[in-house]
């Protein structure tokens, strides 16, 4: 990518437009350039909107190496975020995550918001994070709040303990915890 590439890319990433912040996103997954990393950081922290964060969020998940993870941890964590772009930070680190991680998103697991316990209960199916088990144990026999467009966080967290438990899966692909 060009720099004037790269610089169109991130001004409508962080831009008015939902569509064209989505295409943005997806010129990102085409050509995750490492040198757009930075921009889709400063997004994500400080997008204007909620779609810019989100689809700052989505992209990156295409972007390799673990730059950006402190942020998604961040914003996670975040309760003054919108549910909607700490949920996408969570579904991000399912894939994209350190050792630390797997704290954060247990943390998170026990949020008022159900989205954002949804994604968590995901993130730590992925991850075969064992420590989980308690709690989505406890969510997959209590918690039946339906996530819009998805199914309930007690399907998800069954879900999930199904991929912890599956011997056959072994640890988390990503960190090896």
């Amino acid at each position: 990518m060009t720099l004037e590439q790269r610089k169109a890319v991130l001004g409508a990433l962080n831009g008015s437009s939902i569509h064209a912040a989505n295409d943005a996103a997806q010129a990102i997954w085409q050509d995750p350039d490492p040198a757009l990393l930075r921009g889709v950081i400063r997004t994500l922290r400080h997008g204007r909107r909620v779609h810019n964060r989100v689809e700052a969020a989505y992209a990156l998940r295409a972007m390799r190496g673990l730059g950006g993870t402190a942020t998604l941890e961040w914003v996670l964590s975040n309760r003054s975020e919108k549910t909607q772009v700490r949920a996408f930070a969570a579904e991000t680190l399912a894939h994209r995550h350190r050792r630390a991680s797997h704290a954060v998103l247990l943390r998170n697991l026990k949020d008022p918001s159900r989205e954002v316990r949804f994604w968590c209960a995901f993130a730590l199916g992925q991850m075969r994070e064992r420590r989980a088990l308690p709690i989505l144990n406890y969510l997959a026999a209590n918690d039946h709040r339906v996530v819009n467009g998805w199914w309930a966080v007690s399907k998800e967290a069954a879900d999930a303990v199904s991929e912890i438990k599956n011997k056959q899966a072994g640890r988390c692909i990503f960190c090896r915890s």
